[in-house]
């Protein structure tokens, strides 16, 4: 029987005309779309995590250009889904979908949204730092 994790992978690989890729020994699936890499986990194949890197923070007035982008963040969420987050320097956007309350075939379509949410940020963040 395969796992939530495989069948979400599957259901977007078939509707983007994508080749399947190998997950690594942390059970991560790396897509490379241009400018849109991303990458797929579920470790506990309940929760799978769409990962996105954004952009590195800026190296002047890190402080200001954060809470521009917290600000810009609080009203995005009214209409966007994905999350930013901050880690090690870098800004990411993230989404967690819970697999046990939604259909392998609603994933690609959460994916879609995910990879929309992430051109959103990369258009328009310039704008605030």
């Amino acid at each position: 029987m395969a796992s939530r994790f495989d069948a979400a992978l599957a259901a977007i690989c078939a509707e983007g005309g994508w080749t399947l890729p190998q997950a690594d020994a942390e059970g991560r699936a790396r897509f490379a779309l241009r400018e849109m890499d991303f990458t797929l986990s579920a470790p506990d194949d309940r929760h799978l995590t769409f990962l996105h890197p954004l952009f590195p923070a800026p190296d002047e007035a890190p402080g200001l250009a954060a809470r521009k982008l917290a600000r810009m963040a609080a009203a995005a969420a009214r209409e966007r889904k994905a999350i930013l987050s901050f880690h090690e320097g870098v800004f990411y956007l993230h989404a967690v979908v819970d697999m046990t309350k939604t259909r392998a075939e609603d994933i690609p379509d959460i994916c879609r949204d995910f990879l929309n949410d992430c051109d959103w940020w990369r258009q328009n963040h310039a704008f605030f730092t």
